[in-house]
């Protein structure tokens, strides 16, 4: 009977990691954006920053500021995306370094 569950637990990890794997492919499809002062910033759900928009009227004084700004929130709507992506995943467990 023991060795039917380790079994079972075996399988259920690998197609955890299946799933796992099939989410981190598909975050890196993802694009989120946001902006800050007239600066858009574009990132995927690996966290990279794949654009950087600065709008002709931005305020230069202020742009780096902008730029800041506005790649850490779009930089945290493809964290918290991701954190819920893999919680339904990890059914409801917490993932460290992901919540």
């Amino acid at each position: 009977m023991i060795f039917g569950d380790l079994g079972n637990i075996v399988k259920q990890a690998k197609d955890l990691q299946n799933n796992l794997k099939k989410i981190k492919e598909e975050l890196a499809q993802l694009r989120y954006e946001a902006e800050a002062g007239g600066v858009k910033v574009i990132v995927n759900g690996e966290m990279e920053i794949l654009e950087i928009k600065i709008a002709p009227n931005a305020n230069l004084n202020k742009v780096d500021a902008s730029v800041k700004e506005a790649a850490n929130r779009a930089l945290k709507l493809a964290k918290d995306d991701a954190a819920e992506k893999l919680k339904k995943a990890a059914g409801g467990l917490s993932i460290p370094g992901m919540t």
